[in-house]
C-alpha cells in the first residue's frame, strides 16, 4: 500500500465535515446507545431490544445524513456506472477471497472465533426478520460506509495511503465487538474482531477503485444481504 498511488476518492469532505463527523464518533460508537437506554428507562418505556435498536439505526442515520448528505449526493452524482460496477463486483470477490483465507487461516491454527455480532443479528431478527433486514441492510451499510471509509480513511488518504487503511481496519474491526468487553473478556473480543479484517481491507479498495462512497456501500449491503438471506 504504497502513499505514491495516485487517488482522488471522487468528492472531497470539507473540513467541516471532516471536524463534524469526528465530533459524531462517539455518540455513534457509545454515547447514543447509552443515552437511548437511560431516557428509555427514565421515560419507564417497556421497549425491545429490537425497538431500542430501531431507534438507534435511524437516529444515526438522520444524523449522519444531516452531517455528510452534501458529500453523499456529489458523490451519488459523480458515479460513473461502469466503473462502479466494475469495482462493486471486484471489491466483492475481494471481499470473499480474503474471507477464505481468514477461515483458512483460523482453521489451520484450530482457533475457535465467536460472532457476538451475528448472534446479536440473529437474536433481533427473530422478533422481526424485515426489520432487522431494512437496518442491517441499507441503513448500517451507508451510515457505516460514510463514517469509515467516507470519514476516517477518506480524511487520511490524502496523507497516507497505509495510515487510512490501518485506521480504518481498526476502528471498523473493534466498533462490531467493542460492547462485548465487560463480558466476554479481551482475547475473545479481539479474535472476533480480526474476522472483518477481510471485509474492511475490501471495502477500502473498493472505494479506492470506483471513486465514489457508494461503490463500498454496494458492496457492504450486498454481503449483508447474503448473511441475512442465510438467518
Amino acid at each position: 500500500m504504497a502513499n505514491t498511488r495516485a487517488s482522488s476518492l471522487g468528492p472531497k469532505l470539507t473540513n467541516a465535515q471532516i471536524v463534524a463527523g469526528y465530533l459524531y464518533l462517539p455518540f455513534y460508537v457509545a454515547l447514543l446507545s447509552m443515552g437511548l437506554y437511560y431516557l428509555a428507562d427514565l421515560l419507564d418505556l417497556r421497549l425491545t431490544e429490537l425497538q431500542l435498536n430501531t431507534c438507534w439505526f435511524v437516529l444515526n442515520a438522520i444524523l449522519v445524513w444531516i452531517i455528510f448528505h452534501n458529500f453523499l449526493l456529489r458523490s451519488f452524482r459523480g458515479i460513473r456506472f461502469w466503473e462502479l460496477v466494475q469495482a462493486v463486483i471486484l471489491g466483492f470477490v475481494f471481499y470473499y477471497a480474503g474471507t477464505w483465507l481468514f477461515q483458512f487461516l483460523v482453521d489451520l491454527l484450530n482457533v475457535r472465533i465467536v460472532s457476538f455480532n451475528d448472534e446479536a443479528v440473529q437474536s433481533l431478527a427473530v422478533e422481526s426478520y424485515w426489520v432487522t433486514a431494512v437496518c442491517s441492510v441499507v441503513i448500517a451499510p451507508v451510515v457505516e460506509e460514510t463514517l469509515v471509509r467516507g470519514l476516517i480513511f477518506g480524511s487520511i488518504r490524502p496523507k497516507s495511503r497505509v495510515g487510512a487503511y490501518a485506521a480504518s481496519i481498526l476502528f471498523f474491526s473493534l466498533m462490531h465487538v467493542w460492547g462485548y468487553l465487560p463480558t466476554e473478556g479481551i482475547v475473545p473480543v479481539l479474535l472476533a474482531a480480526a474476522q472483518y479484517i477481510p471485509a474492511s481491507i475490501a471495502l477500502g479498495w473498493t472505494y479506492e477503485k470506483a471513486n465514489t462512497i457508494w461503490a463500498p456501500i454496494a458492496v457492504h449491503m450486498a454481503i449483508n444481504a447474503i448473511a441475512m438471506s442465510l438467518i
